[in-house]
């Protein structure tokens, strides 16, 4: 039941955008940018403006996520030396174990396993970890010499970080939004959740599958079972238990990002690589998804 119940309905989703880009051929860059420059940060503002946001709760999802980004990325290269790896396809392992699809595929995820219970803790994860995938990723893919402030600007000029520093404010000086804003604010909102799971679906379409076995088994491994288990017990250590840990360890098993990619091919960090893994994933993660589902609850 949990499959059908909350599984399924993620990956209907999912097909009917992959559907959409087989037959519709819509343009893939304006909804990226609306979802990326409207959307998401409308959801984020709406999200915190709704709901108490305990300071401790942020400040610790922030260390676990420093913490596990850093166990992942470090399991990732002793096991890409250890194979003996070239340097571009250690690059490609890093960019679909460490980074996952915490927005498209875990906050609906999230929603159809636990509700507007889990929201909170779910938003504050996707805006946590997007802080590594607008940083680490960019300047992994470029190689090991690449600037690190270029990256972190990259991060400021996103709305997302802007959204979430401007409901703190409000929410800090005690400050209610009118009606009138807030209605049109929480509406677009509400609008990010489907359009990332379309939109998952039309990158999915895209992508071209390479005969890799041995790389797509490592990296699906990585992502869809160890790391499952990295935060799960990594959580403990920042006070994150009951809904909240449930809600993080769910949210940080989900498949390959679908961003690392567009970077892999910006800086030709084996972009066939890294979109094999994220089908291959996204696809497996049906049959891991659900048994962690029944393990967590």
């Amino acid at each position: 039941m949990l499959f059908v119940e909350i599984i399924l309905p993620v990956f209907l989703v999912v097909f009917s955008g992959y559907l959409l880009e087989r037959f519709g051929k819509l343009d893939f860059r304006t909804l990226t940018n609306t979802s990326l420059y409207l959307l998401s940060p409308c959801l984020v503002f709406s999200a915190l403006m709704k709901r108490a946001v305990p300071l401790d709760l942020a400040l610790n999802l922030f260390f676990f996520m420093l913490v596990y980004t850093a166990l992942m990325t470090a399991l990732a290269a002793a096991l890409g030396r250890g194979l003996k790896m070239d340097r571009d396809t250690r690059t490609a392992l890093s960019l679909t174990t460490v980074f996952m699809n915490v927005g498209n595929f875990g906050l609906p995820l999230v929603y159809f396993a636990f509700g507007d219970a889990g929201l909170n803790v779910s938003i504050l994860t996707f805006v946590v970890f997007n802080l590594p995938l607008s940083t680490l990723a960019i300047v992994m893919a470029q190689g090991s010499g690449a600037p690190l402030l270029p990256a972190i600007r990259n991060t400021l000029r996103i709305p997302i970080f802007h959204a979430l520093l401007l409901a703190l404010l409000l929410k800090g000086l005690d400050t209610t939004l009118p009606v009138f804003l807030l209605r049109p604010v929480d509406l677009m909102g509400q609008a990010a959740i489907p359009l990332m799971l379309i939109m998952l679906g039309m990158q999915l379409a895209r992508t071209q599958l390479v005969a890799t076995p041995g790389f797509l088994t490592l990296s699906g491994v990585l992502r869809l079972l160890v790391a499952p288990a990295v935060a799960w017990f990594v959580t403990p250590w920042f006070g994150l238990e009951g809904l909240a840990r449930q809600v993080v360890v769910l949210q940080t098993s989900t498949p390959a990002a679908v961003l690392p990619l567009l970077y892999s091919l910006r800086f030709g960090a084996r972009p066939d690589l890294v979109a094999g893994a994220i089908f291959t994933s996204t696809l497996a993660s049906a049959g891991t998804l659900t048994l962690l589902l029944y393990l967590l609850q």
